[in-house]
């Protein structure tokens, strides 16, 4: 925020996108009309506000959203546009966000690198790590991007360097013809 730039934020759970954004709004010292305008757009987005709604609007009062697929498309709209304008100067988002969607981002921090799938916790593949750190720095809007990925530790700061940064991404498959 200081450097006048945005972020994308990836964790892993709807309720981590909801919680991040909540913890770096409280961290956010700003009074800004304009957001104060949008928090009430996202308030009054359905005709009933609900709780999300209510910690949405929370969020967009210090330019910081959320972005997950238990938003309605009403919803994901507002983000992103004024994500695009500049309003918007942080969201935290699931991994759906780094597919298929252009962003300026200077910077895309990856807090979570883990999911639970049927094994337990497992690190997401090579491609999709790619996708996330790919959202940064996109050539339309900056001349670079930073990407960012978080260890717990040294031990998973060494992993996450050895699998990602040396790694090689999966092989792809086509299942056009399936």
């Amino acid at each position: 925020i200081n450097l006048g730039k945005q972020a994308l934020v990836f964790v892993n759970t709807k309720r981590s996108s909801e919680k991040t954004a909540e913890e770096i709004s409280k961290k956010i010292k700003s009074d800004n009309n304009d957001l104060a305008i949008l928090s009430n757009s996202a308030l009054n987005s359905l005709s009933r506000s609900t709780k999300q709604c209510e910690r949405l609007a929370f969020c967009l009062k210090k330019g910081v959203a959320f972005h997950h697929a238990g938003l309605v498309a009403k919803q994901r709209e507002l983000i992103e546009d004024n994500f695009r304008n500049g309003m918007i100067k942080i969201i935290c988002a699931t991994p759906t966000l780094a597919f298929g969607v252009d962003l300026p981002a200077f910077r895309a921090i990856l807090k979570d690198l883990r999911r639970y799938g049927p094994r337990g916790m497992a690190y997401i593949p090579v491609l999709e790590y790619l996708q996330m750190a790919g959202r940064a720095g996109r050539p339309e809007y900056e001349s670079f991007g930073e990407a960012i990925a978080i260890a717990r530790d040294e031990a998973d700061r060494e992993e996450i360097y050895h699998r990602y940064i040396n790694g090689e991404p999966e092989d792809i498959y086509s299942k056009l013809a399936v």
